[in-house]
């Protein structure tokens, strides 16, 4: 898939490989949290990964519910948390397609945090 399409708050699947076992390799859903601007013209995009694994409470999380009337367009399965505290860049290659969108509130609800994580000391 093409980077240049693109936008913060799309929720894509990316082509993960564990450093402790590459023969498992998994597409895993993870939020576009990188500018539209960096898509277009880098060979990465920034994401934040997402998982099934709730933990209410954490600071570092935000839970997408699956009761929330916007979660039929993020293409997720079940109430999912974004990792904010485990962002990461992968490669455009590494992303196999896009399956939905997360709301603004979201995206400005993690952008919010990893600027939190990024600039406390």
């Amino acid at each position: 898939m093409s980077g240049a399409g693109l936008l913060p708050g799309d929720i894509v699947l990316i082509i993960h490989i564990p450093r402790d076992d590459p023969s498992a390799v998994k597409a895993r859903p993870a939020l576009v949290v990188s500018g539209s601007k960096f898509n277009k013209i880098g060979a990465d995009v920034i994401v934040a990964p997402i998982s099934s694994n709730v933990r209410y409470g954490d600071p570092e999380q935000v839970v997408i519910q699956s009761s929330d009337p916007h979660f039929p367009q993020t293409g997720l399965r079940q109430s999912s948390a974004v990792k904010c505290g485990a962002i990461f860049a992968y490669s455009r290659a590494q992303v196999r397609r896009k399956i939905g969108v997360a709301h603004l509130e979201i995206i400005e609800e993690v952008r919010s945090i990893i600027i939190n994580i990024l600039t406390s000391d």
